[in-house]
């Protein structure tokens, strides 16, 4: 269970990483601007698109189809619970070493469920219940095997496109037997006749998937298991082994940001004021050294890694200021540093006229974004013109076209949302970033 918890919990853990000094990550032919987290989508939305190469037609119904399917394993994890909930209600019940032994009326195998056991209550009642049975099964209850059941089954019914899946439920339900089995034994020593109970046992099956079963998965497996030889070194050089193996995997499968830890570009105090007037040389430090405190390189998920420039609004007008300071000559130095800085004008309120609107409708022409929301055409009839207080038009081109049905992507705000985030996008109009460098192979030329 630990394992299974370790594999849903590894992606979602950060390590900070260090790269070394000779890591070259400013070689490059190309350019492209890497975009701040702040940028509001109607700056942001034409350069995501650009970089798709993913036809959207048909992985935009993939996430819906997975989680249909999700939902109705899900109903169906739900109702296998209550159907168990609901056959004890009607059944009587008798408490056993601090169990719930429930009896059911007619033939049903004996099975576990939580702190509860089912059995039938005729063989009860004339105490045909072999004892060895009640031990085995009072085991699944007291080490609650049916809560490890329940978190598999949950966890494959949102991940049940995952074939591994299926193994690792079958083999947590194996172990559970062997562990009851033990239990047995400690109390019964009698191997064999324990064993000819399981084989008398074997044509017997439990339709309820949920719970702890007697004759669940009789193998030979786990007739041999009662047999074997425990070999206590090997045991520890397995679990060693194990706890190296994940350690492994945890960096494998981790989510990584890299940091530089040479000297990706000159030092601020090695910086030179370019000749004439402008920024004095303490402040023109100061700018390029805030900009590289703020400056980490993080890896993508396609395993780019790229420079990126995070830091609080206040740090950032403060960056903007100095910049503005600065003379031509020095601005122009910036922008040889590949730093890209800029402020976005004050959001002014421009509605469409009416037959531009009813035009945005067209769903062939124009993908519509609404208050940063992606959303069908035919969301438009929900607004009138004089509704939408801002637009921002972008043309689709070249692989961000692929698997389209508009050419060009179409970014609204409607009145009330151009009300509620003024403030914060006036305060938040500085822009600062890297260029991201990539180095490019020259073409080998044909014979």
């Amino acid at each position: 269970m630990a394992a299974l918890a370790l594999s849903l919990g590894v992606p979602l853990i950060s390590l900070d990483l260090s790269l070394p000094e000779n890591v070259n990550t400013n070689i490059s032919e190309s350019h492209s601007f890497q975009i701040p987290v702040n940028v509001p989508r109607q700056i942001t939305s034409a350069v995501i698109d650009n970089n798709t190469d993913t036809p959207a037609a048909i992985w935009h119904y993939i996430p819906h189809l997975l989680a249909l399917v999700s939902l109705v394993l899900l109903i169906r994890y739900a109702w296998n619970i209550l159907v168990i909930l609901r056959l004890k209600s009607r059944c009587n019940s008798t408490v056993f070493e601090k169990a719930n032994l429930i009896l059911v009326p007619g033939a049903t195998v004996t099975y576990t469920f939580l702190n509860n056991i089912f059995l039938p209550e005729n063989s009860y009642r004339h105490q045909a219940v072999r004892d060895e049975v009640l031990t085995h099964e009072l085991a699944h209850a007291r080490q609650l095997h049916s809560l490890d059941i329940l978190l598999t089954e949950l966890v494959q019914a949102l991940f049940w496109f995952n074939p591994f899946l299926f193994f690792y439920r079958k083999a947590i339900r194996i172990n559970h037997e062997f562990l009851a089995d033990e239990a047995v034994l400690i109390k019964y020593p009698d191997v064999r006749s324990y064993q000819l109970l399981l084989l008398n046992a074997i044509a017997l099956n439990s339709n309820l998937h949920f719970t702890s079963s007697f004759n669940y998965s009789i193998t030979k497996k786990r007739l041999a298991m009662m047999t074997a030889i425990k070999n206590r070194k090997g045991q520890y050089v397995k679990q060693c082994a194990i706890a190296i193996l994940m350690i492994a995997l945890t960096f494998i499968f981790s989510d990584k940001t890299y940091s530089q830890t040479g000297k990706p570009e000159p030092s601020p105090t090695a910086r030179q004021v370019p000749a004439g007037t402008g920024l004095a040389q303490d402040k023109y430090d100061e700018f390029f050294g805030t900009i590289s405190k703020h400056t980490t390189i993080v890896t993508q998920k396609s395993g780019r890694t790229s420079e990126a420039v995070t830091m609080p609004v206040e740090v950032e007008n403060h960056v903007f200021s100095l910049y503005e300071q600065m003379s031509k000559q020095q601005q122009q130095a910036v922008r040889d540093s590949d730093i890209v800085i800029f402020q976005m004008d004050i959001p002014v309120k421009k509605a469409p006229d009416a037959a531009m609107f009813e035009n945005w409708k067209k769903p062939t022409v124009f993908g519509i974004w609404i208050n940063e929301r992606h959303v069908p055409n035919t969301d438009l009839n929900k607004y009138k013109a004089s509704d939408i207080a801002e637009y921002s038009l972008s043309k689709l081109y070249g692989k961000a076209l692929k698997g389209r049905s508009y050419k060009y992507q179409l970014d609204l705000m409607t009145n009330d949302y151009f009300d509620k985030t003024f403030d914060d996008r006036v305060h938040n109009r500085v822009v600062i970033g890297k260029m991201i460098r990539f180095e490019t192979k020259p073409k080998r030329a044909s014979k």
